[in-house]
């Protein structure tokens, strides 16, 4: 409203203008109080969410550290489970030698017992061969030549 507006009107209009004024003003008084509540929540529902976030942050570093560590054992691990494996490998191909070495060495122990029995027919053909002539020679040979 203009200045010529207000003057015209009547003074009773006039009072209900300011009437509703002060409700207005009233209304927005209350409004502010709401916001400017509200602001102070939120304000305080920030703080308590930084906190929490700095709190979550210092378990994250601490996770962080305990995950480095156990990335740490991991790898020790990994290394003492090659170290093992190629020492068992080493194991498997060393007892594969000596399974080799066995083999042979029985094969070899086949062979001698072979050659002994051998040895030993022969010795008994030839013993049993002496017995033979010596049964086949007259009692009178053996005493004549004396």
């Amino acid at each position: 409203m203009t200045v010529k507006e207000l003057q015209k009107l009547r003074r009773q209009e006039l009072l209900q203008l300011l009437v509703e004024q002060g409700r207005a003003i009233a209304l927005l008084k209350d409004e502010q109080e709401e916001k400017e509540q509200e602001r102070l929540q939120f304000e305080d529902s920030n703080e308590r969410l930084g906190k929490k976030v700095e709190e979550k942050d210092v378990l994250i570093e601490k996770l962080q550290g305990r995950l480095a560590k156990k990335e740490e054992q991991i790898s020790e691990l990994n290394q003492e489970k090659e170290a093992w494996c190629s020492d068992r490998q080493a194991h498997l191909e060393q007892s594969d030698s000596i399974a080799d070495a066995v083999l042979r060495l029985n094969r070899f122990c086949e062979i001698a017992q072979q050659a002994a029995d051998q040895y030993l027919y022969n010795i008994r053909q030839r013993c049993k061969g002496q017995a033979d002539m010596k049964a086949l020679e007259p009692a009178d040979m053996g005493r004549s030549g004396k």
